[in-house]
């Protein structure tokens, strides 16, 4: 902040004093034309000095300062009490706009305001219509207080030495009001043939009861709304029902089959069914569309994805711009909640086509592991060929089923082909495949069966070629690690459990485990994850029965209530 704006501001409250004693002056003690004229000129040089409108670091041009100095020349030439009342009133709009400071300030704002009050009331505005308010001695005495009242703002002190807000809205509705109170004191005094004073204390009256009126109707009470809450209702639907603009745009948005550019259509046509707007234009990144017709009234909103424009038939307001900006930026968050859920589209369209891709070559990893089991027996020198040709003849009928299925899964389904039924086996019979594809590999199995039962051989082999899988490979880096396969019937069915003598999963990892893919060392991560969601397809549930040093337990059973 430079020097010299620090020091106006400073010396705020005796600017303030010094113009108002000299505009004082010039009506009271200015009887020649050349002393009013003197007292003027002072008056708007600490007036310019003061003014709260243009920033006082602000310098003039050539041709605003040639502006300025006629304008000031011809209201101090033509001076008169028209002018004057006017230039009142101006100030007053000033001073009002900033009388709610806080501290000294509003003090001294509050004094000034109430000099000017009293002068416009008592002084200017019966002057204009030749009615006498004051004796002749009363009115020596009103001078010379009227006049002194702006020289103790010289000895108040401007504590706060910044700029603050002007609200012109309240100072010009306190203005309305003063204007109203001079008026109708004015019409009664020229109605009644009463003098100004009495006229002047009915208007009082009346205006006191009117503002307590409205105060007391201001606020809800007894089921009346209030005329606050219709004040700002009336704001929001200057142009239309605004709840109506909402449900229809949200109602839009909510039709998953529009794309953004026909949404922008629909909207953009229910906009031009208001009175007020002849247009919508929109431009994307990839579309520039004009709905209506164009004119030189617009209002405009340029979001990061999306610019909208709003033409009008006649020139936006303060109000109305509020109005069509508030109704633009509803429009401009549905769009990116659009181009957001298109996004959320593709993404799982894509998710799908991962997840598919992935369960595919985890699929064919299995069926690999199955050809080198039979590859092995087939190269064991020690096993007898009639011992080879029963593993062959049991485990390629499997095999072939296998890879059967997993071509099925990349046919495009058919409508009625959505969900295909799962392929069963006899669990006895799975169970002696099973031993025998791992016999050999340091497995320990052990089974509680009572009865034979069908089962999706799909869901049981995918989880247990995974969850061995995984423990063999934890067995690469854990050499004396032990593996138990356990067969056994429960209350709901059947449940298969495979636990190892290793190290616990992380405790990371866990909880994340057939919920999303994960990274570890252990080698769980997506297996277990189309593990979970093969099994939870068919009506069972894989889970981690136990995590401790030694025992870490996975249990493929029955869900509850299947």
């Amino acid at each position: 902040m430079s020097s010299s704006k620090q020091l106006l501001l400073n010396n705020e409250h005796r600017l303030l004093g010094l113009m108002l004693f000299s505009l004082l002056a010039a009506t009271h003690i200015g009887d020649a034309g050349t002393i009013t004229q003197s007292f003027l000129i002072v008056h708007f040089g600490f007036f310019l000095l003061w003014q709260p409108v243009i920033k006082k670091q602000s310098t003039f041009t050539a041709g605003q300062l040639v502006i300025l100095i006629v304008l000031v020349s011809a209201f101090i030439y033509w001076f008169n009490p028209w002018l004057n009342a006017f230039w009142t009133l101006l100030l007053l709009t000033l001073l009002t706009g900033r009388i709610f400071a806080r501290g000294l300030a509003r003090a001294a704002y509050g004094l000034a305001v109430i000099t000017l009050f009293l002068e416009f009331i008592l002084n200017t505005t019966p002057q204009l219509f030749q009615l006498s308010a004051l004796s002749s001695s009363l009115q020596s005495s009103f001078s010379t207080v009227i006049l002194l009242m702006p020289l103790v703002l010289l000895f108040i002190p401007a504590r706060d030495a910044t700029e603050k807000q002007l609200d012109f809205i309240r100072g010009f509705l306190i203005v309305l009001l003063v204007i109203f109170l001079c008026m109708g004191s004015v019409l009664i005094s020229l109605t009644t043939r009463q003098s100004y004073i009495e006229s002047l204390a009915i208007s009082i009256m009346l205006l006191s009861l009117f503002l307590l009126l409205t105060a007391f109707l201001w606020s809800p009470r007894a089921g009346f709304k209030g005329l606050a809450k219709v004040w700002e209702k009336y704001l929001l639907n200057i142009g239309g029902p605004f709840e109506q603009w909402l449900t229809h745009v949200a109602s839009l948005e909510a039709n998953t089959r529009l794309t953004p550019a026909r949404f922008l259509s629909a909207t953009s046509r229910y906009l031009l069914q208001q009175h007020w707007i002849c247009g919508v234009s929109w431009k994307t990144y990839s579309d520039e569309v004009i709905e209506g017709e164009q004119s030189p009234h617009h209002v405009s909103i340029d979001d990061e994805k999306l610019k909208l424009t709003l033409y009008t038939y006649t020139p936006v307001g303060p109000v109305l711009l509020l109005h069509a900006k508030l109704l633009l930026s509803v429009l401009a968050f549905y769009f990116r909640a659009k181009l957001q859920e298109q996004q959320l589209v593709k993404q799982a369209h894509m998710r799908a086509i991962y997840e598919t891709g992935s369960k595919l070559t985890h699929d064919v990893k299995n069926i690999l592991q199955a050809t080198q089991t039979m590859t092995q027996i087939i190269n064991d020198n020690d096993a007898e060929m009639q011992e080879i040709l029963g593993v062959l003849k049991k485990q390629m009928p499997l095999l072939t089923q296998r890879l059967n299925t997993t071509l099925e899964k990349l046919r495009i389904p058919k409508s009625n082909d959505l969900k295909p039924q799962p392929v069963t086996d006899s669990l006895l019979n799975w169970w002696n495949q099973l031993q025998q594809r791992y016999s050999g590999r340091h497995i320990n199995f052990s089974a509680d069966i009572n009865e034979d039962s069908e089962i999706p051989i799909d869901v049981f082999t995918t989880v247990i070629e995974n969850l061995l899988d995984n423990a063999r490979s934890k067995r690469s880096r854990e050499p004396d690690l032990d593996i138990f396969i356990k067969l056994s019937n429960t209350g709901n069915g059947v449940q298969l459990s495979v636990m190892d003598t290793g190290s616990p999963i992380d405790q990371d990892i866990a909880p994340l485990l057939f919920k999303e893919v994960v990274s570890s060392h252990d080698g769980f991560g997506i297996g277990l994850y189309q593990c979970y969601e093969l099994a939870k397809s068919h009506g069972y549930k894989l889970r981690i029965e136990n995590n401790a040093q030694g025992r870490v337990c996975f249990t493929l059973e029955k869900s509850q209530g299947t």
